[in-house]
Order: C-alpha cells, then structure tokens, then sequence
C-alpha cells in the first residue's frame, strides 16, 4: 500500500526496529545500585561505625576522667547525675591553682564531652650509642662469630 508515494512497509519496520530494549533499563538499575552502594559503604557506614564508637566511649566516663568539652575546655570530672556532668578545670593534678585557690567547677550536658584525653605520655628515654658489652665474655673477648667493626660496635 502506498501513502503519498511512500511505501508503508518500510516505515513499519523501522517503527519496530526503533523499539526499546529491556537491557538498556537493566544496566542503568545495576549502575544506579552500584552508585548507592558505594555511597553506603564509602560515607554512611563509616559514620554510623565512629558514631557508636562515641557513643561507646562517653558511655564509659566515670568520675576522675580527663576529659575535653565540644567548646575546648580541658577538665576532670567530679561529679556525674544522669544528663549532667561536673567538670573541675583550672587546677593541676592536686587540684590546686597556682596563687588562686580552688580550680572553677562547671556543669554541662554529658552530650557537650567531646572525648576522653589520656594523660601525656612520659618522655622516652635517650637511647645510649655506646657500644654495649652485652657480646663479650668474662674476659672481654667477643666470641666467634661476632663481626664488630673497628669501633668495636657490631
């Protein structure tokens, strides 16, 4: 049958040809899923995992923590009930200010807790360069099988 002059046949099977295909759809679900994985396990999870983490810890506070407000404030806690937390600031470890008596006490949320501070560590010792005599017998010799260089360091 011819419409204007042009064949209808050929217009039909170009309107079947231009048909979507169902693999297009599919590949574009598992890319959407992939992106939402991703997204998952590189941003959401990791902050749910250091939220229970904090959550964890502020939940193990007890009276004598160090401890540093969401502010910046370095204090002890003294005092705990319920929601709220009693921290000593100002004062070293015998609680006392220099010149100016007690330290100051302030009251807060446990929530306003930041973090628990440990104690600065103490300073690692110098280590010795001398050479050691832990290689020599009773009478100084260095046993065989010790290669020392001239300096008598192995």
């Amino acid at each position: 049958m011819m419409l204007f002059g042009i064949g209808v046949a050929p217009l039909l099977a170009a309107a079947q040809a231009k048909k979507p295909s169902s693999s297009g759809s599919t590949g574009f679900f598992l890319v959407i899923i992939i992106i939402f994985a991703a997204v998952y396990f590189l941003i959401l999870r990791p902050r749910q995992q250091q939220a229970k983490k904090t959550r964890d810890d502020m939940s193990t506070i007890d009276v004598g923590d160090e401890v540093v407000t969401i502010g910046g404030i370095v204090g002890r806690v003294v005092e705990m009930e319920n929601d709220r937390v009693t921290i000593e600031t100002g004062g070293d470890v015998t609680g006392q200010v220099a010149g100016r008596g007690e330290p100051t006490q302030l009251v807060m949320l446990r929530s306003a807790i930041a973090r628990r501070t440990t104690p600065p560590a103490e300073p690692a010792h110098a280590v010795d360069d001398a050479p050691s005599d832990e290689h020599h017998d009773a009478d100084g010799d260095v046993p065989e099988g010790w290669d020392h260089d001239e300096d008598g360091r192995k």
